[in-house]
């Protein structure tokens, strides 16, 4: 058995039949050489006695309740594939995805998971925050690797479960490498989803990160971010309470992680996922090369602190940060101020650089400046595929 796809679900029935019928149409391997499994979260929709009926080949692994997205992990043990997919009940592999995926897992052996280009209904794209993360609705993981490290953890019940992995991964000694040219489809379906708990969750969980492997140096200055960051964009969506139990959690799960020990990140994982010191190298680099003595950093991302450290220690004064979305208008950070892109370009820097390293992201980002600035901008992820590394070997 080459391949496991496994899907996770709670009362969306449609888009699972419709997922599953994809599959087995559009699956590039024999049939007895992949399988599907999916976890129902206690549906009350008629979700199983459907796929009971029109797909009585997938294995279903039924939860009594909603157990969150990590409750994929029950069907990592069973499943008999050396390779899995993991999707959400509205993505899937488009073309070869699945057979590329696994045929550079086979020839790359510290290749735990390969991660591939989301497409959403609208033709824009879908990715973690950091390059070096997976999306947990759109990857091949070998699954030895998966029951060494772990699956995914029940804290996690919604929200940042792929970086706690990912970490884990990065940590053990594999990587996790993401292709632009291995392609997923995620429909995105419309769920009744509380947006409240979501900006609780994102926050909550991040803050686990924080805590769980963050070395002592960054710890500090990424809680300080990340709170300011989703606290923002909670206040602005109506939800600050969320945002304030939030925060209370994340002071107990401090406690917790220190009382029970952390998992710190080595410092060869921390540099591959967070980029401190390639990026302070990259903006000496170009400083020198422009003559660039003042700059405007975009965007109020994830990882704004290692461009923004990267710009203090390559001795540049950073004016502003630019970022149109009104959560963060009138905020500071680190005591320079946050505003739209064009309040922070009327102070004329001699640069700009593009702190957002969101795959999905970026090329908009530097979209939004090129037209209007002349000088330099610099970015920091650049697109990779498999068929040019294929080619360049």
């Amino acid at each position: 058995m080459k391949l496991s796809y496994i899907i996770v679900t709670h009362n969306r029935r449609e888009p699972l039949l419709r997922t599953l019928g994809i599959l087995r149409s559009t699956t590039p391997l024999p049939a007895g050489q992949w399988e599907t499994w999916v976890v129902d979260n206690g549906s009350t929709d008629g979700t199983l006695e459907a796929v009971r009926q029109h797909f009585p080949d997938v294995n279903i692994i039924a939860r009594p309740t909603n157990e969150g997205v990590w409750s994929r992990s029950y069907a990592f043990e069973p499943a008999r594939g050396e390779h899995v997919i993991l999707l959400d009940d509205d993505s899937y592999p488009i073309g070869d995805a699945a057979s590329r995926s696994i045929a550079y897992l086979q020839t790359h052996p510290r290749c735990a998971a390969v991660v591939g280009l989301v497409v959403l209904p609208d033709g824009s794209f879908e990715a973690c925050a950091f390059p070096a993360v997976m999306l947990s609705g759109a990857v091949c993981i070998r699954r030895s690797v998966l029951l060494k490290v772990g699956g995914f953890r029940p804290e996690f019940f919604r929200k940042a479960g792929e970086y706690d992995l990912s970490f884990r991964l990065w940590n053990a000694g594999y990587s996790v490498e993401r292709f632009e040219d291995i392609v997923y489809r995620h429909d995105k379906v419309a769920t009744g989803r509380s947006a409240g708990f979501a900006h609780r969750m994102d926050l909550r969980n991040n803050l686990i990160l924080v805590e769980r492997y963050l070395p002592p140096s960054l710890r500090r200055a990424y809680r300080k971010d990340w709170i300011q960051r989703y606290s923002a964009l909670a206040r602005h969506a109506g939800h600050a309470s969320a945002a304030r139990v939030a925060r209370l959690e994340g002071m107990i799960w401090r406690c917790r992680e220190s009382i029970r020990g952390r998992r710190t990140l080595s410092a060869e994982a921390v540099e591959t996922i967070f980029e401190l010191e390639s990026q302070a190298a990259a903006i000496r680099q170009w400083a020198t090369q422009h003559d660039v003595r003042t700059v405007v950093v975009a965007d109020f991302s994830k990882n704004l602190f290692a461009t923004f450290d990267g710009c203090r220690r390559a001795g540049l004064h950073v004016k502003a940060i630019a970022d149109p979305h009104p959560a963060f208008a009138k905020l500071n950070y680190r005591g320079v101020p946050i505003a739209g892109d064009s309040a922070a370009l009327a102070c004329v820097p001699d640069g700009i650089v593009i702190s957002n390293i969101n795959p999905a992201q970026i090329d908009g980002v530097v979209r939004r400046f090129e037209s209007g600035f002349t000088g330099p901008i610099l970015r920091f992820w650049h697109p990779v595929t498999m068929e040019r590394l294929r080619q360049a070997a």
